[in-house]
């Protein structure tokens, strides 16, 4: 029967799914993975009935999931950065506001040709576990304080204006995450730029379904292809 998974991770999904040490899924973002081997895991989670669980931290590495990285993902939204860093002509950082553990200011470093300074305000809404290179600042402080050639913000908090306040400082933004559920609904009144990316995935999708509920959202920027 054709399961529409890839045959090579097919033979290795069961040992990823389940750890032979305890009952419990891998930790997707130990490493950086392609999006085709990361979506049937994903669907393999699914199928079990335990995906909310998964992301909120039942996994090996106890960690939150929100936006989930691929290969493909990380090499597209690089390429975004890399290109606005080149137009732009601005010499500061590429600044992670809202980070959470900072994965994602991780897997960017090797491909985003500036540094990258990674912020959080660590308010303890999740227990996230922060790596202490995660610097402790708002997303408004970490804006003044660095004066950013780029900003990212992934899974804003429901409601939160900081990323409006991005968008009208006129400094390159990039907004990741599900407009319905992150951030505030205001933000898009601004001018933006939509991907349309076919590598987001998200702890809400349905990924048996192909329901995919996330994007980038370009602020600042002129259109880069």
């Amino acid at each position: 029967m054709n399961t529409g998974e890839s045959p090579r991770w097919t033979d290795h999904l069961e040992l990823m799914t389940l750890s032979h040490h305890r009952d419990e899924p891998i930790d997707i973002h130990s490493e950086l993975r392609p999006h085709d081997e990361v979506l049937d895991f994903l669907k393999s989670i699914q199928r079990s009935g335990r995906l909310k669980r998964y992301c909120n931290g039942s996994n090996l590495g106890g960690r939150w999931l929100f936006q989930i990285y691929t290969t493909e993902f990380i090499d597209e939204l690089s390429d975004v950065i890399n290109k606005s860093l080149d137009r732009s002509g601005r010499v500061g950082p590429v600044l992670e506001v809202m980070a959470g553990d900072g994965r994602l200011s991780e897997f960017l470093s090797h491909r985003v040709r500036r540094e990258i300074i990674t912020t959080d305000a660590k308010d303890g809404r999740y227990d996230i576990a922060y790596p202490k290179w995660v610097l402790h600042e708002s997303a408004i402080q970490a804006i003044e304080r660095h004066n950013p050639s780029f900003v990212l913000a992934c899974w804003e908090p429901y409601l939160s204006m900081d990323s409006i306040m991005i968008a009208k400082s006129g400094v390159p933004f990039a907004w990741i995450g599900d407009p319905t559920m992150c951030g505030h609904p205001d933000l898009f009144q601004h001018g933006h730029e939509r991907k349309n990316s076919p590598y987001m995935l998200s702890r809400h999708d349905s990924f048996l379904e192909d329901d995919f509920k996330t994007d980038i959202f370009l602020f600042n920027t002129s259109r880069i292809d």
